[in-house]
This record gives structure tokens, sequence and C-alpha cells, in this order.
């Protein structure tokens, strides 16, 4: 969702109160956000399910030449 708006790591973080690198590692799985910091992000991005927010991008299908 951050990707899609383009916004970067830095200015959400700051949005809602973590480090750079926190949100970095719960976007990449390493870590689970904290329940204060779910519900920061659910209210700046307008969700009102975590799994609309968490939920993985579809993979492009690779295309075969044939």
């Amino acid at each position: 969702e951050r990707i899609v708006r383009n916004w970067t790591l830095e200015n959400v973080a700051k949005q809602i109160g973590i480090t750079k690198a926190t949100l970095q590692r719960i976007e990449t799985g390493k870590r689970k956000p904290s329940y204060e910091v779910l519900v920061k992000l659910l209210d700046l991005f307008g969700y009102d399910d975590p799994r609309g927010l968490f939920a993985e991008a579809p993979e492009q299908p690779i295309s075969s030449k044939e």
C-alpha cells in the first residue's frame, strides 16, 4: 500500500512513530507490528481490516515466448 501511494519508508515511519528500519522489517515479514503500530497503520491507510493492508501483491505471470 505504501508503494502504491508512492510514500517513502521514512515518511510512513515518521507518521506512525517508528524507525524506518522497523517499518522495513515489518514490510519484509521479519517482524510483526505491535498492536499499537498496527492500529496506526490501519488508520493511516484507511483500512478497517488488517488482512487488506497486509495482503501480498499477486505475482506477475512470467510470459513465455513461443
